[in-house]
């Protein structure tokens, strides 16, 4: 049987000094520490992955820096998208072939992280064509963005759970202008908050990454 996952909630978090923990625990779990799964709120904040260009920036870095939302460059999969207040960021840092992973039954995994989330609040969340991550008839409820360095995981899935929908017109989210995107209050759960769903969220994200093999998908399913 799998060792449990080691949960971590660091709170309301800049992106940076988060990104420095996860290296923490990366280099942990390469000399043989224990899988870890941080959370972590971050305040509003801009990033972009390794295949995002600037382009993908709606306003210039002159708005961005007068509001006070730092820009940031990430070795994480993906395009452009947004980290604020509002939002559940969930960060694995696992040895991916130690519990039977792929690449990707493990995004698969992560998506099913959200949709499991959002069917606890009444959302009825899907994966779709248009790219990773999980999707409502609204439109985008959560993200996925990993980057796999000597076998472990680093960064993982952000969840929109009461964040501020305007400010992703800061951005192309996920290269596209216009994405629609939602939030699981937007999809009518009520009395909700990222400290609100924490709970349901471990119980879910430590369940899900414990396990050997996520429900008999194949490692190169859903590429």
């Amino acid at each position: 049987m799998s060792a449990p996952i080691v949960w971590r909630w660091l709170g309301r978090c800049a992106y940076v000094p988060a990104l420095a923990q996860q290296e923490a625990c990366w280099r942990s779990r390469r000399a043989g520490g224990s899988d870890t799964c941080l959370a972590v709120e971050h305040p509003a904040t801009i990033t972009l992955g390794k295949r995002a260009t600037r382009a993908e920036l709606r306003v210039s870095a002159a708005v961005l820096a007068t509001r006070g939302i730092p820009c940031v460059g990430s070795e994480r999969g993906g395009h452009a998208t947004y980290h604020g207040p509002g939002q559940l960021v969930l960060y694995p840092i696992v040895a991916l072939a130690a519990r039977g992973f792929g690449v990707a039954s493990f995004v698969w995994t992560l998506e099913q992280i959200m949709i499991e989330l959002a069917a606890r609040f009444g959302v009825v969340a899907r994966r779709d064509a248009r790219g990773h991550g999980v999707w409502t008839d609204r439109g985008k409820l959560g993200a996925v963005g990993i980057r796999v360095r000597d076998g472990v995981s680093l960064h993982g899935l952000a969840v929109n759970v009461t964040t501020d929908l305007a400010a992703f017109n800061l951005i192309a989210p996920c290269g596209v202008a216009g994405m629609p995107i939602t939030s699981l209050h937007v999809e009518g759960a009520t009395e909700i908050s990222v400290a609100g769903v924490l709970p349901l969220a471990e119980e879910i994200a430590c369940r899900r990454l414990a396990a050997t093999c996520p429900d008999g998908v194949s490692p190169e399913a859903h590429v």
